[in-house]
């Protein structure tokens, strides 16, 4: 060992320039080992002229160059966080992360939609009529108690004979006008909503229990389920031909990545 040290020296002293390349490739080795960890956070002009223009639009001024530092500051800070987020995974284990990120990437795959022209949208109105169309409608009269009256029997046949009866207050009031089925069902359910629908109009029924209590109810009118006219719905029928075609497009992408991937589905 001590041989190999004398050896060294002697040639190191013979040529310093070899010693200056050893040295140098040490540190050199040195800070690449200590350097190469850290990522570069950059903040480029135009994400610094963003953050003003931000700032501008929320105080009704220019950032002096304190503001500016520390929204520079603060914009490290998210990027910082952001990466120990990624990091820890919480891109993958977080729900709304990872659905945002997937809202995202589904964004940039469909992009903006081109306008549809008229015939298109017709088109998708005639082949989707049933999407289109609006549901039974009843106008129901109720009177409503909160717990099961003890005189429902009399109750009923004084309704029917065309006298009133004092019930218990309710949210929506006793006089629920054209309500479309699917409110109805909603407000008590769908045992309630049958019962409606195989009574006679204009006879009293009850007590008909509901999710809200204890109901005498009368059907005063019908509606039946009728095809709502293009100019009624168009809006909605562009909503959803884009909605289909930007579906389109991303499941088209999807198919793609998914031929790099083998699916295993634990059974």
């Amino acid at each position: 060992m001590r041989r190999l040290s004398a050896s060294l020296r002697g040639f190191f002293a013979r040529d310093p320039f070899i010693l200056f390349l050893a040295v140098s490739g040490v540190i050199f080795a040195l800070y690449w080992a200590v350097t190469a960890r850290r990522e570069t956070i950059d903040v480029p002009l135009s994400v610094q002229k963003s953050l003003s223009d931000d700032y501008e639009m929320m105080a009704g001024k220019k950032p002096d160059a304190e503001a500016r530092a520390k929204l520079i500051h603060d914009y490290v800070a998210d990027e910082l966080l952001f990466r120990e987020a990624v990091e820890r995974g919480m891109h993958m284990t977080d729900k709304t992360t990872k659905q945002r990120l997937i809202d995202r990437v589904r964004f940039m795959i469909a992009g903006a939609p081109a306008e549809p022209s008229e015939d298109q949208l017709m088109g998708y109105y005639a082949a989707h009529r049933d999407l289109y169309r609006a549901e039974p409608r009843l106008s129901v009269d109720h009177v409503f108690f909160e717990r099961k009256p003890a005189d429902a029997s009399a109750l009923l046949a004084q309704l029917n004979a065309g006298g009133t009866v004092k019930g218990d207050d309710f949210w929506m009031g006793h006089d629920l006008p054209d309500y479309g089925v699917s409110m109805l069902r909603g407000m008590f359910g769908q045992p309630f909503l049958d019962t409606l629908n195989k009574t006679p109009t204009g006879q009293w029924i009850g007590p008909l229990q509901s999710t809200r209590g204890w109901h005498f109810a009368r059907v005063r009118d019908r509606g039946p389920a009728a095809m709502l006219a293009y100019p009624a719905v168009r809006d909605q029928v562009k909503q959803d031909f884009l909605a289909e075609q930007s579906g389109a497009l991303v499941e088209k992408e999807v198919q793609k990545l998914e031929d790099g991937y083998r699916v295993r589905v634990e059974q």
